[in-house]
């Protein structure tokens, strides 16, 4: 049979340290990013930056599990963690005074996860 969700070893230890972080502090938010990180590449989140701008507010923490991309702009200072992101998204974030952290980084700052927005 064919293995469906995620295949690469990297991301399969980024699930299941969610999973486990998610049981330990009784954080939901983990077992849902957990949840769409599973899902097959090509069935993975994609989101523009400008989509990022309209959602949140100054000083927001925002996961994406799966792609950003540099479509749109920024108007604020934002967190983000994702799985992987363009370098057209890295400019405009950085360029916005936000910064570009890994899902990871963010788990070990934030292990129950208050105050993180998920974007799909």
């Amino acid at each position: 049979m064919v293995q469906s969700g995620a295949t690469d070893p990297n991301t399969r230890a980024l699930i299941n340290a969610l999973k486990k972080s998610s049981a330990k502090n009784d954080a939901g938010i983990w077992k849902r990013v957990a949840e769409l990180l599973s899902r097959p590449t090509r069935k993975r989140a994609t989101v523009n930056v400008g989509k990022i701008g309209r959602h949140t507010n100054d000083g927001d923490i925002v996961v994406v599990p799966g792609k950003v991309l540099g479509s749109g702009s920024l108007p604020h200072k934002v967190t983000v963690a994702a799985l992987n992101a363009s370098a057209s998204a890295r400019s405009v974030i950085v360029g916005a005074g936000g910064t570009l952290i890994t899902i990871n980084e963010l788990l070990s700052k934030e292990p129950k996860g208050k105050g993180v927005l998920v974007i799909t």
